[in-house]
């Protein structure tokens, strides 16, 4: 898509409203095509933001999830925080230590 071109569903809703435009003759016709597309937009930026809280309470617990493998996972006290990845290796170095230790007692 360049510079100039409208996005597609800009097209497919302006479409919609002169259709809606047309067969609403009279005053203010104009008006209330408006209105009505505006109506049927509105739940698609509602369902938007009920998908976006959603995937803010997912990222939070995913985050609480890791802050909760790094704190398991031994560490030096000066080490900056560990990445996502750092810690899930860390974690996996961490398993194989513990397991052989437990297998060679």
């Amino acid at each position: 898509m360049t510079l100039c071109q409208e996005p597609p569903f800009f097209r497919s809703s302006l479409r919609a409203f002169r259709r809606t435009a047309h067969q609403m003759a009279g005053p203010y016709s104009f008006l209330r095509a408006f209105l009505s597309l505006a109506h049927r937009i509105q739940p698609t930026h509602r369902s938007r933001q009920a998908a976006n809280v959603r995937e803010r309470k997912r990222m939070f617990s995913l985050n609480e999830a890791f802050d909760e493998l790094r704190r398991k996972v031994p560490t030096f006290a000066y080490e900056k925080r560990l990445s996502r990845i750092e810690t899930l290796r860390l974690a996996i170095v961490y398993i194989s230590f513990m397991t052989d230790l437990l297998e060679n007692t």
